[in-house]
């Protein structure tokens, strides 16, 4: 059972189509647009494919105090069974710009990153190949920091173009992104409300065949170590800044292979959470909580979560 609609979700449809020109979906269940596939309905789900419907939705709602979720490919979320209230906006706004010569890139929030890691070696252009590893978009991972195989965004980001809560833009420097471990200013007080609508990123020229190399090295380790192919939303929770990884703590805590109705701890890699057979959220809640209670009992080392549950509680 879900909580009731939201109250101006018809105004709101209308209004949308009517401004920016987009349909805006009833009740579009969000399992099908998060890598976890779980997740009810959202009251309206609106999907923008460049930078400009992305402004247009974004203005509107911040002008009509209207609530609105942004998702990009969903790779780091868990959404609630009674799914979201208000506009859920899918990012698929995707323009890249690549300039050889100054071995940049500059691309929309909306590029998923296995694209732009694949762009980036087809140029030349090596020091984004890491990013190959990254299930999401570009906006989530610079929101994220997100990194993999010893990179990270940081390392790799010249400016991001944002959107303000007041509908102005500006440009900020890594230098204003609070960047560090899995996190930014996004998730901060300071960037509450602030849109990442593209970035550009600053690599260096490269040799072709070592690019693809490290490419290749990436995809051969993923196979080896992840549980690729089964729906999850990627590691669970972030490492510990000393000791054990989260994933051997859970191993060590005895709860590798663990299941609770169609959900399960990976028997590959225990800091990963699957959906072996029509899990819902609530059961990947009740794992990922238990995680937490047992390396917590066990190790004396809290657990802090590198995944997002968002939406609704059940009513």
């Amino acid at each position: 059972m879900t909580n009731a609609p939201w109250a101006a979700r018809d105004e709101a449809a209308r209004e949308i189509e009517r401004r920016v020109g987009l349909r805006a979906e009833r009740d579009a269940l969000l399992a099908a647009h998060t890598t976890m596939r779980v997740g009810g309905p959202a009251d309206l789900l609106v999907t923008v494919r460049d930078r400009f419907t992305l402004r247009g939705v974004v203005r509107l709602a911040q002008s009509k105090g209207w609530p609105l979720r942004i998702l990009g490919r969903g790779s780091n979320v868990v959404v609630s069974d009674a799914g979201i209230r208000g506009i859920v906006l899918l990012n698929r706004s995707a323009d890249v710009t690549i300039d050889a010569a100054s071995a940049t890139l500059s691309a929309d929030s909306g590029l998923s990153m296995a694209k732009l890691s694949t762009l980036a070696a087809e140029t030349g252009l090596t020091g984004a190949e890491f990013t190959l590893a990254i299930p999401g978009n570009l906006g989530g991972a610079i929101w994220a920091n997100a990194g993999a195989h010893g990179g990270e965004m940081s390392q790799i980001l010249q400016r991001v173009v944002i959107m303000r809560p007041d509908g102005s833009e500006e440009e900020l420097g890594p230098d204003a992104l609070n960047l560090s471990y899995r996190h930014s200013r996004f998730k901060e007080a300071i960037g509450r409300g602030e849109v990442i609508l593209g970035a550009t990123l600053l690599l260096r020229r490269g040799e072709p065949a070592k690019i693809k190399a490290q490419l290749e090295e990436i995809r051969r380790w993923r196979r080896e170590h992840q549980p690729l192919g089964i729906p999850s939303a990627g590691s669970v929770f972030k490492n510990p800044p000393e000791g054990p990884s989260a994933g051997a703590l859970i191993e060590a805590a005895g709860l590798k292979g663990r299941a609770l109705g169609g959900a399960e701890i990976s028997a590959m890699h225990a800091n990963w959470i699957l959906n072996r057979s029509g899990a819902t959220a609530a059961e990947i809640r009740g794992l990922h909580d238990l995680c937490i209670r047992e390396v917590q009992a066990r190790a004396g080392i809290t657990l802090t979560s590198e995944i997002q549950f968002i939406g609704e509680e059940p009513a």
